[in-house]
């Protein structure tokens, strides 16, 4: 092989040495670019958080009632279903409870005693008339009369028989002894309780139908009882007799 010849292949040799070279020197920089974005969008992958699953609506439970009647926290029930709550600067409001509202139903007048009269825990102090004549009630603490509610006898005690419907505003100086006597809170929804247990118990040969699916008593229980039922209800739940009316001290009908 000639001199000629063996330049030309020698300098072939080099040309594709050269293009090898220049190829490997532009591939590393465009690897080392490349790579760590791959990685990147790798590892960016991985750290997305997974989609939180949206949890269903959870349908809305109303609580159910809790017993026949309602007896509200802050006041206290005396036993002849009379209420007394503490109204400030010695005196206190005095009102029926829902067992006295459901019994009479549709209340027709109120007899409440005038103002200046002097009421006792225990005594006979106002006068509801509903459908089975009247019904005499006791007061709750002792005291004087300072006001009177228009209200109760416009229908307040039917709608709201421990707000809007209250009776007297009493000046009560002993009302911390009285309330000794008065029960609140679980005490007295306790007792409200056994009270519609007995009434069920009394009046379910007269009132078997209205209370066979063991629900609330009607409205207006004074109304659906012969007088003879009347008058024990009066006497074994609100401690009176039921065709009495008030005796207290000064305490004419008004």
């Amino acid at each position: 092989m000639d001199n000629g010849m063996l330049s030309d292949l020698q300098t072939a040799k080099a040309i594709e040495y050269l293009l090898a070279v220049g190829f490997l020197v532009a591939f590393v920089p465009f690897w080392r670019f490349a790579t760590p974005r791959a990685a990147a969008r790798e590892t960016a992958e991985e750290r997305l958080p997974e989609a939180t699953p949206v949890p269903a609506p959870v349908p809305v439970q109303r609580p159910e009632p809790v017993g026949w009647f309602h007896v509200p926290d802050g006041l206290g029930l005396h036993p002849g279903h009379a209420w007394a709550k503490d109204a400030g600067g010695g005196e206190v409001l005095v009102g029926v409870d829902d067992f006295a509202r459901a019994a009479i139903g549709r209340i027709r007048d109120v007899d409440l005693p005038p103002l200046g009269s002097i009421v006792r825990q225990g005594d006979r102090a106002w006068t509801l008339h509903g459908a089975a004549g009247p019904l005499p009630m006791i007061s709750p603490v002792d005291g004087m009369v300072v006001a009177q509610n228009p209200a109760a006898r416009v229908g307040a005690i039917e709608s709201d028989p421990y707000g809007a419907g209250w009776l007297l505003r009493v000046q009560a100086p002993r009302f911390a002894r009285n309330a000794r006597q008065l029960l609140s809170g679980s005490a007295a929804r306790a007792w409200m309780d056994n009270v519609a247990t007995r009434l069920r118990g009394l009046i379910a040969p007269d009132l078997g139908p209205a209370l066979a699916d063991g629900g609330v008593p009607v409205d207006g229980i004074a109304g659906e009882v012969d007088a003879g039922a009347w008058r024990h209800i009066a006497k074994e739940f609100f401690l009176v007799d039921g065709d009495e009316t008030p005796s207290g001290t000064n305490a004419p009908r008004g």
